[in-house]
């Protein structure tokens, strides 16, 4: 088990350090984003089925995406994970995509306890952990989102964390649209 943990704290670093560096050049190809988001919650729910939490599509806006689909999956399946990591039993990560001027605007909303209003503009740095609900207990290293930040980046996107007025933590990613798509 520690193997397999470092093993996975080491492919994380080696892909940051990648992002940052310039080094991780972007392989363009036609993303089909619908497809994407919906094997990653196929995913998550087959982790999450004797955890009595899961993670829904709300809103499935068809878009196709210019990008690499190996740094997109990376990112999106990053924040779609983390979510379900800390949203509480009986709840769902939500996940809803739609086409706003031009863009892909991807929301992913936990129900979970959310994070300090001072710990939000850190969320995505490398190594952050904010709170004691997520703590390293949860398995994770802090290094997720800033892969997921660096990712969003090269594609011309943006990334932002908020706490929902209703509760929860929703992570707003947003990412140019295709010609034509």
């Amino acid at each position: 088990t520690e193997a397999e943990r470092m093993n996975d704290l080491i492919g994380q670093l080696l892909t940051l350090s990648r992002l940052e560096s310039g080094a991780g050049k972007i392989a363009p190809e036609t993303v089909d984003m619908s497809a994407l988001l919906e094997r990653l919650v196929e995913n998550c729910n087959f982790e999450l089925a004797a955890d009595d939490r899961r993670a829904v599509i709300v809103e499935a806006a068809p878009a196709m995406l210019e990008g690499d689909p190996a740094l997109l999956t990376s990112a999106f399946e990053n924040v779609i994970r983390n979510a379900a990591r800390y949203t509480d039993p009986g709840t769902a990560v939500e996940v809803a995509a739609r086409i706003e001027g031009g863009r892909l605007e991807v929301r992913v909303r936990d129900h979970g306890p959310g994070i300090t209003e001072p710990m939000l503009d850190r969320v995505f740095d490398p190594f952050v952990r904010v709170g004691d609900a997520r703590d390293r207990g949860s398995g994770g290293y802090g290094l997720g989102r800033a892969i997921a930040k660096r990712a969003i980046g090269l594609h011309g996107g943006e990334i932002a964390a908020a706490n929902h007025p209703d509760g929860g933590l929703e992570i707003t990613i947003s990412l140019p649209l295709a010609s034509g798509g």
